[in-house]
């Protein structure tokens, strides 16, 4: 599934050690959001950053939204303007422009995908082997 995101917010963690920075990380990402009824679909990623006096972890969050629900409600929407402004239920969704982006889009991700997989399996396999 392919996903669109957008960060909204960041939030640092610091701590005496990097253990206790990402626990409470942890613990506020868990309090203010996941127990959040209002949000739904947020991506969360954590970075790490020893560099700084104390060790920090960064809290990034992102509001995501998926292609399939994009698609759908683009064909919603383009269904219902046809239909309004040209007066006519018959239209050929098989001529949408979006629909040919869509699939160059699919193709080329199921090809990098493709690739990261096979590369994944020689790590795999020289870890295996050792």
């Amino acid at each position: 599934m392919i996903v669109y995101s957008k960060e909204f917010f960041k939030k640092k963690f610091t701590a005496e050690t990097m253990k206790a920075a990402y626990m409470k990380a942890c613990k506020w990402y868990a309090t203010n959001v996941l127990s959040k009824d209002e949000l739904h679909n947020v991506q969360i990623e954590f970075e790490k950053n020893t560099k700084s006096e104390l060790p920090t972890v960064v809290i990034h969050l992102f509001a995501v939204l998926s292609e399939d629900q994009l698609r759908e409600r683009y064909c919603k929407l383009c269904k219902e303007s046809h239909s309004l402004f040209y007066m006519n239920s018959n239209f050929n969704c098989n001529r949408c422009e979006a629909k040919a982006y869509q699939q160059r889009t699919d193709d080329m991700l199921r090809v990098k995908l493709e690739y990261y997989r096979q590369l994944i399996s020689k790590v795999a396999e020289e870890d295996d082997d050792e």
